[in-house]
């Protein structure tokens, strides 16, 4: 008897999960076939009531079968969205790697996650990129180094303040290798103000906006292009030479080498900015949330960790969630998978890149 149920219940969820797979008109005409059934053999009770109540009766069906059915719709077409884009990332990956790129040393790394999954390429002989992916807890990360020493690396910074506009645009007009998203204010309305996000913000020798204050760290690069990370209890709103190129974050997650606890902290979409000690290999991380069926996200603890293990002394989170967003050049723009929308990019008002 029990063998018997089993395999029941094994034919009903097959035979549901291939009807669902059936053009939606055609259930439509299902659901329609079904209500005409019900109500000419329906029971007897059914019979006796009023017209009225048999409509309202109908309608709560109809609207019960499609809301099912649309949610399964939905699962489906969320899973072959997830599938795609492994697909498409492996096939990125899969593709050769620029000739002179140095490897990240990922023994210690290996070490601490020794369940994820890596792949890494070099996009450019000063750019390595990687992607970790995890099953605890479920998460893609995105991860490039990037050596500021290279004599034809140009840091790239938003030149003003105007309407807010994509990453992708902002990295094609400034012929970035690499941008990552900036900061996108207080909401997602188009002319939202920065409020309390706030901070430096100067493009090539010009102060767009100079209002820190001990709540944000930033990072200021001089016309070397050396980096200094500046904690957010360092506080100063006068332009020099050392921020020649300068860009604020929202709070420290890595100080000095050392890990910081934030109150709450939970897997969440980040986007995370390091730098090593000497100022001369800038991390830029992005990592995917927000969806359960792809990546619900990190902690902070978490991307200060890793960044750690790969070199990295100070480390900031940026604006986060939706807005995060990585573009890679020479991969086909932006890499990952966007929380907003199916995976759309967020318009933001600053942006960060790097070119060569």
């Amino acid at each position: 008897m029990g063998n018997f149920i089993n395999n029941l219940l094994d034919n009903l969820i097959s035979t549901t999960w291939r009807l669902m797979d059936l053009p939606l008109y055609f259930l439509l005409l299902l659901i329609i076939l079904l209500l005409i059934v019900f109500n000419r053999f329906g029971l007897k009770w059914l019979k006796r009531l009023s017209d009225q109540k048999r409509l309202y009766i109908n309608a709560i069906l109809v609207l019960l079968m499609l809301l099912f059915i649309i949610d399964i719709k939905f699962s489906f077409m969320k899973a072959e969205l997830t599938g795609l884009n492994e697909k498409i990332r492996n096939s990125q990956f899969n593709g050769s790697s620029v000739v002179g790129g140095t490897p990240f040393d990922l023994k210690e790394f290996k070490n601490r996650f020794p369940e994820s999954d890596i792949k890494e390429k070099s996009v450019h002989e000063a750019v390595q990129l990687m992607v970790v992916k995890q099953k605890d807890p479920n998460s893609v990360v995105y991860i490039v180094r990037i050596d500021l020493r290279h004599p034809d690396a140009q840091i790239q910074i938003s030149p003003e303040k105007k309407e807010k506009y994509l990453t992708s645009k902002f990295a094609k007009a400034h012929k970035c290798m690499i941008a990552i998203n900036g900061e996108a204010g207080e909401s997602m309305a188009m002319d939202c103000d920065l409020g309390e996000w706030s901070g430096n913000w100067v493009s090539k020798g010009k102060p767009v906006m100079m209002v820190d204050t001990d709540k944000r760290p930033f990072m200021g690069f001089n016309k070397q292009n050396k980096g200094t990370y500046y904690e957010e209890s360092f506080v100063d709103t006068k332009y020099n030479d050392n921020y020649y190129n300068a860009i604020w974050g929202r709070f420290d997650i890595l100080k000095k080498g050392k890990v910081l606890t934030h109150e709450r902290d939970r897997p969440y979409a980040r986007t995370v900015m390091g730098l090593s000690k000497d100022g001369t290999q800038l991390y830029l991380m992005i990592v995917d949330g927000k969806r359960p069926d792809h990546s619900i996200g990190l902690t902070y603890n978490d991307c200060a960790r890793m960044l750690k293990l790969l070199g990295a002394e100070d480390a900031m989170a940026c604006d986060q969630g939706g807005s995060s967003c990585m573009y890679v050049k020479n991969m086909g723009g932006i890499i990952n998978r966007p929380a907003d929308s199916e995976g759309i990019e967020r318009p933001i008002y600053s942006h960060f890149g790097v070119s060569f």
